[in-house]
């Protein structure tokens, strides 16, 4: 199979450019995002306990009478109803927990300025993280607000404690009887859960925003190369034009000097090129240069190393420095050109001059084409020369 000439200097290298500069344009948006909806996950998991905290402290002040004796009782005994209510609410508080996600939900009341003993709690009674009837914890801020405020309030920032990281709501128990304040019903959501969402949502935008940059670097590719074969394209031939073959020389001059990698540039015109325009119209003169461009494709080592220079000019790029192969390779391309057969030239047989330049070290681009070309007038000079004798 044939190589390109773009594939080999660096087509894959500009995809890779072109994937980093558009991850670059997508990465501060898409950091934005990701911060954006994680601060909405926290608000939302604050609005949730918050909700929950509001709705169980409600629930207990109609139910104030039964509540406050279990809260203001220092122990619970056996067979009292004080401690059937106490389980029944106990068990509420459970269903509670398990229907709306949260890691703890429990009341409390205040013992002073710093400390709380807890009343209700919604863990099993055997689980390492159930807090007995009376035992006592320390406040945070958020409590000593709520407690200073009877106003429902939820924690801005998570907070750390003997159980855990959480994210914490607290909401006010009023015994509406006298306007005292008779506890607090506490909700925490754990900050791991916040994390473990945080972590899917980072992987997700991971994933969309990778593929849309893949997306948006292979349209931008497919856009540069579009462009590029509108800009470097013949239109007529479908060969490289001029344009593209000044760029093809100067890769292939850099590669040369780089690897000590000789090349060869054909150049080639059609004989009689005007008198078959004039004779036979441009638009015969036109399919004669796609069948020369047709026979330059089917002897050339690269799928883009053929182009027309303009008018019936055209050149080959090969990738030699042995002479003989070359020679071997222009005889070649004329016998093919010469077996075009086309009807409208009644007869008459094709035929195109060829001039060769081998770069060597050293040479500049001008040079190698001014050899070629020289090459090429003295070709036809010989062939007019032979005409005439």
């Amino acid at each position: 199979m044939r190589k390109s000439l773009r594939t080999a200097f660096g087509e894959k290298r500009k995809f890779i450019l072109l994937l980093a500069a558009t991850t670059l344009c997508i990465l501060i948006p898409a950091r934005f995002l990701y911060l954006r909806t994680s601060g909405v996950l926290r608000d939302n998991a604050r609005m949730r306990a918050l909700s929950i905290a509001t709705t169980v402290a409600t629930f207990l002040e109609d139910d104030i009478a039964a509540y406050r004796i279990i809260a203001d009782a220092q122990t619970l005994d056996e067979r009292s109803q004080a401690l059937a209510d106490y389980l029944r609410y106990n068990a509420l508080l459970r269903t509670i927990k398990e229907q709306s996600g949260a890691h703890f939900v429990y009341t409390e009341a205040r013992v002073d300025d710093s400390t709380i003993r807890y009343i209700l709690d919604a863990e099993l009674p055997d689980s390492k993280q159930f807090s007995p009837f009376g035992s006592l914890d320390s406040m945070d801020e958020t409590e000593q607000s709520v407690y200073a405020t009877a106003v429902a309030a939820g924690s801005t920032d998570v907070i750390s404690s003997d159980w855990g990281v959480f994210l914490s709501a607290f909401a006010p128990i009023i015994d509406h009887r006298d306007g005292t304040l008779a506890g607090l019903v506490g909700v925490d959501y754990s900050a791991k859960t916040l994390l473990i969402q945080s972590q899917q949502l980072l992987y997700l935008h991971i994933i969309t925003f990778s593929l849309l940059s893949l997306l948006l670097a292979f349209a931008l590719l497919v856009i540069i190369r579009l462009v590029s074969i509108r800009t470097y394209t013949d239109e007529l031939t479908g060969l490289g034009n001029r344009r593209a073959l000044n760029k093809a020389l100067s890769r292939l001059e850099r590669e040369a000097r780089r690897h000590r990698k000789p090349f060869v540039l054909l150049t080639l015109d059609v004989d009689t090129f005007k008198l078959i325009n004039d004779e036979h119209g441009h638009p015969i003169g036109d399919k004669v240069l796609r069948r020369v461009a047709e026979a330059l494709q089917l002897h050339s080592m690269w799928e883009d190393g053929c182009f027309r220079s303009g008018g019936d000019e055209f050149a080959m790029l090969l990738p030699s420095d042995d002479l003989g192969k070359v020679e071997q390779t222009c005889k070649q391309i004329q016998a093919e050109i010469q077996a075009v057969f086309l009807p409208e030239l009644k007869g008459k047989a094709l035929s195109v001059s060829i001039g060769i330049a081998v770069w060597q070290e050293g040479d500049t681009l001008e040079a190698v084409v001014r050899r070629s070309d020289a090459s090429l007038y003295e070709m036809k000079k010989h062939q007019a020369t032979r005409k005439k004798g």
